[in-house]
């Protein structure tokens, strides 16, 4: 008997994108890098990003920088060599803040990015699938059986196991270098997140992910295109389309010896031409967690905490006046914080 099909209800909001919920793929920016030779680090935040310079805190360098400003998961790299410049990073939770601040679109950012002279060292794009059009064992099969067509020379998949069930918890497969200028990954998103402790809506069952990783020129150009091109946004998808029609082609095992004349596979065909549809979509950012705050807390202020405490003798009554000050600052962001957290420890514990 065959499984009646579920309608798909799209459990994220788009900035007026229609298409993406009627086939259920959605297309977003996931990380962003580039460099200014010459803007300052106050002029990026404030200038550039529209950011409040106040909310960002001193943490440690990256890539050759010594220091780095940071506010959540959006970083400013800093105090590098002379011809090194500033450099900005925002990896796939820093672009959600980013977009959760309604400041710029990513068309007006990478305008104004490129307006101060950002080289662009890095850009992907995500394709999530939440319909299902393929299977990533189907694509393995596929590739085991040579009935995968690519530029690429390899693909590498990686299956991640639970060492007290054998169960796997996670599967990726790579196609190229990631060192060079196009890499390409599929993997098992919901997995992902599961494993991670992530919160995942009620209708969500499938989510597979694409993701194509553009470096120097390829990322360069691709935030020129979005950033020039009037429709830029709303074109993503039928650039992301081209970049993976180009160097991947799923086909159907046929009796010819020239494996480029065997048929494109059907699903191949249908993901694509629904790729081809995609704007770029806005995703609103979920809440912190304790155990995210806590991590920030152990990184950056306890140091600070123990001076305190040792500095009064470990004056329980002096610590409790910090909190109690701390509690008068709270928002409501933080108490529903504390909800959730105290929530899913009398789940755990039940």
């Amino acid at each position: 008997m065959k499984k009646e099909k579920k309608d798909f209800v799209f459990p994220y909001s788009n900035r007026g994108v229609g298409n993406t919920l009627e086939n259920g793929l959605r297309a977003c920016v996931d990380w962003v890098e580039g460099t200014f030779k010459t803007v300052g680090t106050k002029q990026l935040i404030t200038d550039i990003l529209q950011m409040d310079f106040n909310k960002f805190y001193l943490d440690t360098g990256r890539y050759g920088y010594r220091k780095s400003l940071r506010c959540g998961s959006i970083a400013v790299y800093y105090d590098g060599n002379e011809d090194m410049g500033i450099h900005l990073e925002m990896r796939g939770r820093g672009c959600r803040e980013y977009e959760s601040y309604n400041i710029w679109s990513w068309k007006e950012l990478f305008g104004v990015m490129l307006g101060h002279g950002a080289s662009f060292s890095r850009l992907d794009i995500a394709v999530d699938d939440f319909k299902g059009f393929f299977k990533l064992k189907g694509i393995i099969k596929k590739i085991k059986g040579s009935e995968l067509v690519s530029k690429f020379n390899l693909s590498h998949i990686h299956q991640s196991y639970e060492t007290n069930t054998g169960l796997g918890q996670g599967l990726t497969i790579y196609y190229g270098s990631s060192k060079s200028d196009i890499h390409i990954r599929m993997y098992d998103k919901l997995s992902e997140r599961i494993n991670n402790n992530y919160n995942v809506p009620d209708d969500i069952d499938f989510w597979n992910r694409t993701e194509v990783q553009l470096r120097n020129e390829r990322a360069q150009s691709v935030a020129e295109m979005l950033a020039t091109n009037e429709d830029g946004e709303r074109t993503i998808g039928k650039t992301v389309c081209g970049i993976l029609k180009h160097y991947l082609r799923f086909t159907i095992k046929g009796k010819d010896k020239n494996r480029s004349r065997w048929k494109t596979a059907r699903f191949w065909d249908k993901f694509l031409n629904g790729v081809d549809a995609l704007s770029l979509s806005t995703i609103p950012i979920e809440p912190q967690t304790i155990e995210d705050k806590e991590m920030w807390f152990i990184n950056q202020a306890a140091p600070t905490y123990a001076l305190i405490y040792d500095a009064y003798g470990g004056d329980v009554e002096k610590m409790a006046q910090i909190a109690e000050y701390g509690r008068l600052r709270y928002k409501r962001e933080h108490r529903d914080m504390i909800s959730r957290f105290q929530e899913q420890k009398i789940e755990g514990s039940s």
